[in-house]
């Protein structure tokens, strides 16, 4: 064996070791799927330097490093090249705690993460804020026809009606803890994890928020299935509209894939056509791809035998970014956050008559303000999930960050209901 071969053996292995004591010390605080998800992402964040020299952080391994030294209690000012502010303006529910603004690339980086791996932080329009409050412009008018001109008479004079939809910036944490003897080197590797977490949990709350937001009380912002709606199109472009499938048809699995699409694809305004697509549960779309048609043959071809103009497709490892499949030309991206087969009453949904499922729209019609700053506090002793982190020689580490969501032009979305009866 050549020696460089002996050193990627060596150095494969040391990484798959330092993995596997970042699950086992995050385990005991943090979702074993989320555990699962950062690692991916610290995974495909390592090919990315290996096969192009930078990951998708645009961070340079100093930079990293120096991002790891906020998590350490030996920071202090003028130590490393990160902003730092006083307790009040970082914490203000704990003002007696430490903590410190990191500079914006992190920031962007957590932000760049995040998108890599979530739908809405993915496809939404984004918008910078560097105030807490932005309006942006919703436009509520039906659509414009103008006039034609008679012989020596004024033309009309149509007005346009913009409304506002307001981005109000909200605060978003998130709190975990990671062994001491973990921080002691501020190591690539480290960050790789930090910025993994930070990234995967903040789209885990966007999607969360944008497609279900307003099912508890908690949730600051509406999601596209708690929106308003009308069951007709809405030339005022006030609600969302509502499809709601045909009698009797009263479960998620009862949605038929040709005749249910063509009608939802038909209830969005041409214009908005191009960048739409489907969004659904995985489950759902699962149920979807193995539907029948009146002579018992599968709608979607299978084997490689599928025609050119196979009007549903599946892409196998799709999912919130890359897409599962195509209907009648149109992707389908699946999230773990819209309602499932079977559910009941998850997250304000169950798979029963009068529910919203699945959504037909286009993504760009939703705006994400950005506030920009990320901030991260650490901590040296207090309960995070029920421990005392000073007895067990960790640290808790937590993230903040503003940002906002709205829907700008609610008739870009096209909501599936089950039927009542």
């Amino acid at each position: 064996m050549k020696p460089e071969e002996i050193q990627k053996l060596h150095k494969d292995a040391a990484l798959a070791a330092f993995d596997g004591v970042m699950q086992e010390k995050l385990l005991p605080i943090i979702d074993e799927r989320s555990i699962a998800a950062a690692q991916k992402i610290v995974q495909e964040m390592r090919t990315e330097r290996a096969m192009f020299g930078k990951d998708r952080t645009g961070l340079s391994e100093k930079t990293k490093k120096d991002f790891v030294e906020v998590a350490k209690a030996a920071l202090s000012r003028g130590m490393v090249q990160i902003d730092t502010k006083a307790n009040e303006a970082l914490i203000e529910e704990q003002d007696n705690r430490g903590g410190y603004l990191v500079s914006r690339e992190i920031a962007d980086a957590i932000v760049r993460i995040a998108a890599s791996v979530g739908t809405i932080m993915n496809q939404a329009a984004k918008w910078e804020m560097s105030t807490d409050e932005l309006a942006v412009p919703n436009y509520t008018g039906s659509f414009l026809k103008g006039a034609y001109l008679g012989v020596d008479a004024p033309g009309p004079v149509t007005g346009i009606a913009f409304g506002q939809a307001q981005l109000i910036a909200k605060k978003w944490q998130l709190a975990f803890v990671v062994g001491n003897d973990l921080l002691a080197d501020a190591s690539v590797n480290v960050a790789d994890w930090l910025l993994a977490l930070g990234g995967e949990a903040l789209a885990n709350m966007i999607d969360y928020q944008g497609f279900i937001g307003g099912a508890n009380t908690g949730d600051p912002f509406l999601g596209i299935l708690n929106m308003p709606s009308t069951t007709t199109v809405d030339e005022t472009g006030t609600k969302v509209t509502s499809y709601v499938l045909p009698s009797t048809k009263t479960t998620f699995e009862s949605y038929a894939l040709m005749d249910d699409s063509s009608a939802m694809i038909g209830d969005l305004e041409e214009s908005i056509l191009d960048g739409a697509a489907f969004y659904m549960h995985r489950s759902v779309w699962a149920k979807l791809r193995v539907e029948k048609d009146g002579n018992g043959n599968y709608i979607l071809p299978f084997a490689g035998l599928a025609k050119p103009e196979a009007a549903v497709e599946n892409q196998p490892g799709g999912g919130p970014i890359k897409p599962a499949g195509q209907i009648l030309g149109y992707p389908v991206y699946t999230n773990r956050w819209l309602p499932a087969v079977g559910a009941s009453s998850v997250n304000g949904f169950s798979d029963a008559a009068s529910n919203n499922f699945l959504i037909f729209g286009n993504m760009r019609a939703f705006a994400f303000g950005d506030k920009g700053e990320m901030r991260v506090g650490q901590f040296e002793s207090g309960s995070f999930g029920g421990k005392e982190i000073a007895l067990a020689d960790q640290r808790g580490i937590v993230y903040k960050h503003r940002h906002a969501l709205t829907l700008t032009l609610p008739r870009a979305m096209v909501v599936a209901k089950t039927a009542a009866s």
